[in-house]
């Protein structure tokens, strides 16, 4: 199995993304619609360049050709989440114009049956758009903006005005399922439309996977996930998709105020994709950098027992991560744990020079009772 192999084909992964670190800033895949390398290139988050065949080299020539000629002010990138396109800003130009970008993009990608812009920042708590914080330019009318997702062969449902999902983290949610060995019980915080717990339930034998969300519409997403696993034959776990369905558990409320009421030292992993709290957070926050969250979650941990934290860090930051590795230490220490630092990598843009990092630590000891 390959929780058995994940030790070699983990530092198969680290020689890997040395290499492509040490290459040449190539130029930005355009279409994310393209071939299957060129897309892997634009979700992956965990490579900085990317070196293209001649065949790929030439059609992101054709796409850069085809916007130029277009006369739109088509964007040179976006997301697709499901069916649905997600353009970062509103393109330029009065609506007429935008409609026309919309329907250029839906014609590139017959997949693609509505496209959105945002025009508006992600401020509220649960990092989603909001209500009027996406605009439709091109597509049937669709309100609210819900689609389902398949990533890897599994599927889940995201309400794109109402929660936080990125494509960009499958590469990163997938190494997270790789991880998780026979008889984990792993539990899941901030899990926004649950994909991180369906990729672990539908991938590995864990014995549980306890989800915590208290975004109301996003663990009714989880929950559509869930039944939507259940009746997926193809699952690799045993007992398929509704094998791995049933050791799905979700709570919905406040981290703070459900973590103390799990029982002490039960839990073999705990996945922790910390949504970024504006000002709060980054190499300039004023705020206590998730402290609160880590004084509650490690005490449910096993001895032995990992963590997968996501932090924020400039791009001076990196790669130590210094700021973020002594917030983890001092939360150790103030309970009296020894850690050790298994992986730092950053995974993703939030904005200019600003990224997502994500910290794997190990409870090596805990206090003698």
């Amino acid at each position: 199995l390959v929780n058995e192999r994940h030790g070699r084909n983990w530092k198969k992964i680290e020689r890997f993304v040395d290499a492509m670190r040490g290459l040449e800033e190539d130029c930005p895949v355009d279409d994310v619609g393209g071939d299957d390398v060129a897309a892997a290139a634009k979700t992956s988050g965990m490579m900085d360049s990317l070196t293209l065949t001649n065949e790929q080299q030439q059609h992101e020539q054709g796409n850069k050709s085809a916007r130029v000629l277009s006369g739109l002010p088509i964007p040179r990138s976006y997301d697709v989440v499901g069916d649905v396109a997600i353009l970062n800003n509103l393109p330029e130009g009065d609506e007429e114009t935008q409609k026309k970008v919309g329907e250029w993009i839906m014609k590139k990608n017959k997949a693609i049956k509505i496209v959105v812009a945002r025009h508006c920042a992600l401020s509220t708590e649960d990092r989603s758009p909001g209500s009027s914080g996406l605009k439709q330019l091109a597509g049937h009318p669709r309100d609210p903006i819900v689609t389902s997702h398949y990533e890897y062969g599994i599927k889940c449902v995201v309400d794109m005005n109402h929660t936080f999902f990125s494509p960009r983290m499958a590469p990163e949610r997938l190494r997270l399922a790789q991880q998780v060995a026979r008889g984990e019980r792993v539990l899941v915080v901030f899990a926004g439309v649950g994909m991180d717990a369906l990729q672990i339930a539908a991938r590995t034998e864990a014995k549980e996977v306890l989800v915590i969300e208290r975004n109301a519409i996003a663990c009714e997403c989880i929950r559509r996930g869930k039944l939507m696993l259940s009746r997926n034959k193809t699952a690799p776990c045993p007992g398929s998709g509704k094998g791995a369905s049933e050791r799905m558990r979700i709570l919905e409320g406040d981290a703070l105020e459900l973590l103390p009421t799990l029982e002490k030292e039960s839990y073999d992993r705990i996945v922790a994709p910390r949504p970024k709290e504006g000002s709060l957070d980054g190499d300039l926050g004023t705020g206590d950098a998730g402290m609160s969250f880590l004084l509650a979650m490690l005490p449910l941990l096993k001895s032995k027992g990992e963590v997968h934290w996501y932090d924020f860090a400039a791009d001076h930051e990196l790669p130590n991560c210094d700021r973020t590795r002594k917030t983890l230490e001092s939360a150790c220490q103030s309970l009296g744990l020894e850690m050790e630092i298994i992986h730092v990598a950053r995974v993703g843009s939030i904005a200019k020079r600003q990224w997502r990092v994500c910290v794997d630590f190990r409870i090596v000891a805990k206090p003698a009772v």
